[in-house]
């Protein structure tokens, strides 16, 4: 399996935009959180998600677009691949 960090930018965002995508991504597999190696979760910043999996990079890509396409037009997507990741200045949330 992979890890994902993947960035959404909407053409001319509002909120309501903001908040249908968050629940689209979410819908379709994608957090919105980070888990530290002593177990605190942290958010992460706005429009950003994470996912797991063994699509290969192009084919989520694709997917996401795909996804999200109806909420804006021509949304710009960056999706990484990462084996390793540190963070500094995220909130800590609790989600139970």
């Amino acid at each position: 399996m992979s890890n994902y960090t993947i960035r959404v930018e909407l053409k001319e965002q509002t909120e309501k935009k903001r908040i249908e995508l968050l629940f689209t991504m979410l819908e379709n597999g994608f957090s919105r959180s980070v888990v530290c190696e002593r177990g605190l979760t942290y958010a992460l910043p706005t429009n950003e998600f994470l996912y797991v999996g063994n699509e290969k990079i192009a084919s989520l890509m694709e997917r996401i677009v795909a996804l999200i396409s109806g909420i804006s037009e021509e949304p710009s997507v960056l999706v990484t691949r990462s084996a390793e990741r540190s963070w500094s200045g995220l909130r800590v949330v609790d989600l139970e």
